[in-house]
Parts: structure tokens; C-alpha cells; sequence
């Protein structure tokens, strides 16, 4: 028993063993198994410094965990926000078929698992209802999250601009 778990440990990579320990956000509430068989949906895909992993105005078709490292988001040659292990970006990819809003480039070594859409849809098609149901309010969290921080940075902005006599 002892030598097939230590065979088992070996099999499964470690940011999985981590998602298992400490779910991201996005498989909150997720039973050991359903997150172990969603990560397992997804493709591992490694980039380096400047890779761009996401161009805008890409078509939405898929979504992306961060499983190591830290990406940003860029939108007109401006950064609009860094995020890391964890972190779930194209959110909208299961509900929206429009194209993507900005570019996300790899900050040094990262490693994202990339989940398309039609197997993510067929993965919950097999499962009850209700765990699309969490999945669907985690995914509303996490863009509650992505405005609520946006609102800090505009607030921000603005408060620099309104103290700036020159504007």
C-alpha cells in the first residue's frame, strides 16, 4: 500500500498536489475528486520571459490556471494587472464567444494549464448540476475579485489626477 502511494505521488504532478491541498478560487468547494479530474482536463503549457500567452482579440475558446510563475495583463501597452499560482484567466470561455480583451505575457518562467472549452463542457455534462452551479459561482467571484480591483486602481487614478493642478 505504502509503495503505491508513493508510486501515485510520483505519477501526479506536484501544482496538482498543491490545487488538491489549497483548491484555487476556482475549484472552491469542488469535491478531492471532481478537482483531480478537472486539473486533469487541462493541457500543461510552459513559457519564459515575453512569451505572450494570450494576443487580443483572440477568439475565446479557452481558459488558463496559473500553476507556476506569474503572468501580466496588458491593454494598449499599459499593465492592468499581475497574477500568479492560482489565478484563472478567460473566465468567460465557457459563456462568451467574443474575442479576448487584452494580452497576457508570461513574467520570467510560468506554467499555465490550459482548459478548452468543449472538453471543460463536456466535463460537466457527465457531473450533477449543481457542481456547474458552484463552478458557475466561483467564476462570479473571480471576476467580482478582477472589478474590485480594477475599481481600487481607477479610484486611485483619479484621486492622482484631481490632485494634480496641471490637469
Amino acid at each position: 500500500m505504502a509503495a503505491e502511494n508513493q508510486a501515485e505521488k510520483k505519477a501526479t504532478p506536484e501544482y496538482i498536489r498543491q490545487f488538491l491541498k489549497e483548491p484555487p478560487l476556482l475549484l472552491r468547494n469542488f469535491h478531492y475528486e471532481d478537482i483531480m479530474e478537472f486539473l486533469n482536463l487541462g493541457t500543461e503549457e510552459r513559457f519564459v520571459q515575453d512569451d505572450v500567452i494570450i494576443n487580443e482579440e483572440e477568439y475565446v475558446n479557452s481558459a488558463y490556471l496559473i500553476s507556476k510563475g506569474k503572468v501580466s495583463i496588458w491593454k494598449d501597452n499599459i499593465q492592468l494587472a499581475t497574477l500568479n499560482k492560482g489565478n484563472f484567466l478567460g473566465e468567460t470561455f465557457l459563456f462568451s464567444k467574443n474575442n479576448r480583451m487584452a494580452k497576457v505575457v508570461s513574467e520570467g518562467e510560468s506554467q499555465l494549464l490550459k482548459f478548452e472549452r468543449y472538453e471543460a463542457l463536456n466535463f460537466f455534462r457527465k457531473k450533477p448540476e449543481k457542481l456547474f452551479n458552484i463552478f458557475t459561482r466561483n467564476i462570479i467571484e473571480i471576476q467580482q475579485q478582477k472589478i474590485s480591483n480594477m475599481n481600487i486602481q481607477l479610484l486611485q487614478l483619479k484621486k492622482r489626477l484631481l490632485d494634480d493642478s496641471n490637469w
